[in-house]
């Protein structure tokens, strides 16, 4: 592949992020109407089923996927198109025969889970509607593991927005027909099939898009001068080498989701709430201030998908000072990113909540989660640098380090009956603060030198941020009776975007020229 046609990692990441966020998006035209259709206590229903399930994703999704990444790139970068081929064709089967181990789990233990958790009994319905999920998921995520070591983010951002086209309209008129058919509980659980055909719908479009490459692969595994070596054995003892990691990783980081599952509902019985109130009150932060939050985030785990391969392309060829290059750009972005969307959220958290939703109910969460977003972006696309140079087991230690944080103080705070639910909020907060500085302190001890930019991005970030927040605020009070709420926030938010845009140019947060330094590499 000529310099000419790799695609440099802001661009890929740009790509991914376009498709992230037009999906979250689309994804909430389906919590959105249901919030009102199934209530809280529905949507607690619909939440509790999630944690299980991206817990066994993180076992059969997470991990390969960016093994897939990583070696497909490597070998490409060496021109050994015929090796990635294989690896690609041994991961698909590998996370085929996974992805249905974990269906099998999802289907048979659904009452043990519930009874394990303190679950509300009706969150059965949810757990059948996502149990084949996992095996479709599986199979999405070896092509998209595969157009991105390739490079070509196209795919997988569009494939995104299928995935969550179906999931709406599947999910959402399944969760109307069977709520008026069945009641609240069989809603919950035609929401949650959404997903499983989502992801059914968007691994037939990559299949299609792969079958479309798959000649010029061929052209180009016939054209190459010599021939790789490796057998299924090998490939399968490299994938394990790279994903276990990954995957540990990736398990400990959704075993905070389900460190609140079993904490949640439980402690807050212990604090006095009853088992509906608990489900209601886990309803609010699952699916209202954590969805919100889910929308910024997804700007990281793009740039951390598009670094692994980029990165690792970088290691391969030993360019250490490019990887340099990258990693402090990336933070530098992750913060321009961050730090506003902290300010904008803490400002107007009751005007987005009552404009997405109805009401004002989880705003104070909202409000309180917003500020770990900066953790949250921090710790993402370091773990995707620290993968891409070979260190994986670093993020698995700092994620574990977060897991038994994230454990106490949900145990500690949430039974505490005046912080409630926001002990959980206080116990995110916490462990993702660990593990960004864990992980930030790795890169910087594998660079080997600081970067004295890095500080001053952080205050003028901060202070522009700071500057934003204080308008919108101001905006916000002067408008409040004038408009009303949906007109207010959208202005709110134009207005905010054009002063912070306007603010970092003439801070000059970002040099263009380190911009062009890197894309030119």
């Amino acid at each position: 592949m000529s310099a000419s046609k790799k695609k440099n990692y802001l661009t890929g990441a740009a790509v991914l992020a376009f498709g992230g966020i037009v999906a979250k998006f689309l994804g909430m035209f389906l919590k959105l109407p249901l919030v009102r259709i199934l209530g809280d206590f529905g949507m607690g229903l619909y939440g509790n089923a999630y944690p299980v399930y991206t817990f066994l994703l993180a076992i059969s999704v997470i991990g390969l996927p960016v093994a897939i990444s990583k070696m497909v790139s490597e070998r490409i970068s060496l021109g050994k198109y015929d090796g990635a081929y294989r690896v690609f064709k041994v991961a698909v089967t590998t996370l085929a025969l996974i992805g249905a181990v974990c269906s099998a789990i999802m289907l048979f233990g659904a009452h043990f889970f519930i009874s394990i958790f303190k679950w509300h009994p009706d969150t059965y319905y949810s757990i059948l509607g996502l149990a084949f999920a996992p095996l479709c998921v599986c199979i999405l995520s070896s092509f998209k593991g595969f157009f991105q070591g390739m490079q070509n983010m196209t795919p997988p951002s569009i494939s995104q927005i299928v995935e969550s086209i179906t999931r709406v309209v599947v999910g959402l008129g399944l969760a109307v027909f069977l709520y008026k058919q069945f009641g609240v509980a069989f809603g919950a659980a035609g929401a949650t099939f959404g997903a499983t055909a989502g992801a059914l719908v968007a691994s037939l479009f990559l299949f299609l898009c792969f079958l479309k490459i798959r000649p010029r692969i061929k052209r180009q595994i016939k054209n190459q001068k010599t021939k790789s070596t490796e057998d299924v054995k090998t490939i399968l003892k490299i994938l394990a080498a790279i994903a276990i990691p990954i995957t540990i990783a990736s398990l400990v980081t959704s075993s905070m989701n389900l460190i609140n599952s079993f904490t949640v509902s439980a402690f807050l019985q212990k604090a006095g709430f009853s088992v509906e109130e608990a489900t209601i009150l886990w309803g609010q932060l699952s699916q209202r201030a954590q969805t919100i939050i889910s929308i910024p985030l997804i700007l990281s785990s793009s740039l951390a998908a598009s670094l692994v391969p980029t990165i690792s392309e970088s290691f391969v060829r030993k360019n250490t000072e490019q990887i340099r290059q990258k990693t402090f750009l990336t933070f530098k972005v992750v913060l321009m990113l961050a730090l506003p969307c902290i300010a904008g959220l803490i400002v107007m958290a009751s005007e987005v909540t009552t404009l997405l939703f109805g009401d004002a109910n989880g705003a104070n969460m909202l409000r309180l989660l917003s500020i770990g977003i900066v953790f949250t972006m921090i710790s993402t696309t370091m773990q995707g640098i620290l993968q891409g140079v070979g260190l994986l087991k670093v993020p698995v230690k700092n994620l574990a380090v977060g897991c038994v944080i994230k454990l106490v103080l949900n145990v500690i705070l949430i039974q505490i009956p005046f912080l409630n639910i926001y002990g959980a909020i206080l116990g995110t907060l916490g462990a993702d603060f660990v593990v960004a500085s864990l992980d930030y302190r790795a890169i910087k001890k594998f660079l080997g030198s600081t970067y004295r930019g890095l500080g001053m991005a952080f205050i003028k970030n901060l202070f522009c941020a700071a500057v934003m927040g204080i308008i919108c605020f101001i905006l916000k009070t002067f408008l409040a009776g004038f408009v009303g709420n949906s007109i207010l926030t959208v202005i709110v938010i134009i207005v905010a975007a054009v002063v912070y845009f306007a603010l970092i140019y003439i801070t000059k947060v970002l040099n263009i020229n380190e911009v062009r330094s890197v894309i030119g590499k």
